[in-house]
């Protein structure tokens, strides 16, 4: 369980937050903190229906 959390943190930095850093700054980051924020309470309002 450790090394595939492990493994997803790696990829969560390398295929969004340090290419989002990069192009955008700590905006974007938000940007993109932001839309997975809607989807997790949009699945959670679904599941609460």
């Amino acid at each position: 369980m450790t090394i595939a959390a492990l493994v997803l943190l790696t990829v969560l930095l390398g295929a969004v937050v340090l290419p989002a850093m990069s192009r955008g700054g700590f905006i974007e980051l938000l940007g993109v903190a932001a839309i997975c924020l809607a989807v997790l309470l949009g699945e959670r309002w679904l599941r609460s229906r």
